[in-house]
């Protein structure tokens, strides 16, 4: 059974004012509610539409079918509660509860309930909740220890026999695979480009260091995407965070000309740099549409450009067809600039 209504990736319900968290801006919280747990709420608050919407409150407005039986509810209320629109079915055993449009974190969630005990969320899906990338547009994929559970539509399992401890861990509630794990898997199912924004990203973001990537390289050494991690972080200058294809074009030809490895947006006298060589104080920027979204730029960036030359910057503007068509002469310009800043600055 797919996803309910179709409504994988649409706009979420208002949220709850239970199920926020202050401390994040009102991102959601979940709070997975065991059996016993249930039972204990059961036995002093009754069962029935109050244990339900209880345990909602909690996992983000989803219940599962063994949780369901527990509040009271048999497969007669369910069928009835279905029927009247008050139960949406997301996968085979787990229920959106009184809305069809499921919260932030709810597919993910959703997912872990449909395989139950040590299931995580991994792969894209895990790399979407630890926001370092966009979300899947269909499969949200679980990582199973030790036990049996088959993909379906909508729910792409990997099953492995152990997970060390240290590659498990939790988002917002939600059982997940440990960033540095999580960047691994990743690198498994998206091309290097991807992959490489994607370890710099949690690199900036301190969600995990290179000595804990590689740890965990070292736990599952003939782990699928390991290969492409250890590429990445054997490139000179190491991972680098882009922003757009232009940027991963320009990185590469920097590296194949054998250039310095430049800073990538990084700050420079309040603004971002697209590329900084902070030894040589010069800053190549890419311009044009393909590159760069839409706004009124050509004022912000001759403000930028002031600024930059203003503090001691030389400040190199390249155009998407230059680089697409003249890469080598582009390259040429950038290494001229630099070798003639450095030993200016020498």
């Amino acid at each position: 059974m797919g996803a309910t209504d179709g409504a994988k990736r649409r706009k979420p319900a208002a949220p709850p004012p239970h199920l926020r968290d202050k401390r994040r801006g009102g991102a959601y919280v979940a709070d997975v509610v065991s059996l016993d747990e249930l039972l204990r709420f059961v036995h002093s608050n009754g069962p029935g539409g109050t244990a339900v919407e209880w345990v909602a409150s909690r996992q983000l407005a989803l219940i599962t079918v063994p949780q369901l039986h527990v509040t009271g509810v048999g497969r007669g209320g369910v069928r009835r509660r279905r029927e009247n629109r008050t139960l949406h079915p997301m996968h085979r055993g787990v229920y959106l509860v009184g809305h069809p449009v499921p919260l932030p974190g709810a597919l993910e969630l959703g997912a872990v309930l449909a395989c139950g005990e040590r299931t995580l969320v991994s792969h894209h899906a895990a790399a979407a909740l630890w926001e370092l990338a966009k979300p899947p547009a269909g499969e949200v994929d679980v990582t199973v220890i030790a036990r049996g559970c088959r993909s379906r539509p909508y729910l792409a399992v990997h099953q492995v026999e152990t997970l060390d401890p240290r590659d498990r861990s939790q988002r917002r509630g939600i059982p997940v695979t440990a960033p540095a794990r999580t960047l691994i898997d990743y690198a498994s199912t998206t091309g290097m480009d991807e992959a490489e924004r994607a370890i710099a990203e949690a690199f900036v973001l301190k969600l995990v260091t290179e000595p804990q990537l590689i740890a965990a390289i070292e736990r599952a050494p003939h782990r699928a995407g390991v290969a492409s991690v250890r590429a990445i972080l054997g490139q000179p200058g190491g991972p680098r965070r882009t922003r757009s294809g232009g940027e991963r074009t320009m990185l590469a030809l920097l590296r194949a000309a054998g250039l310095p490895v430049p800073l990538t947006n990084h700050p420079v006298a309040g603004f971002s740099a697209d590329f900084f060589w902070p030894d040589a104080r010069l800053i190549v920027e890419l311009d044009g549409g393909d590159f760069h979204r839409p706004r009124p730029a050509f004022e912000r960036d001759h403000r930028r450009d002031i600024v930059h030359k203003d503090a001691g910057h030389e400040v190199l503007r390249v155009s998407g067809r230059q680089l697409d068509q003249q890469p080598v002469y582009i390259a040429a310009v950038i290494a001229r600039a630099y070798d003639r800043r450095s030993r200016t600055r020498g």
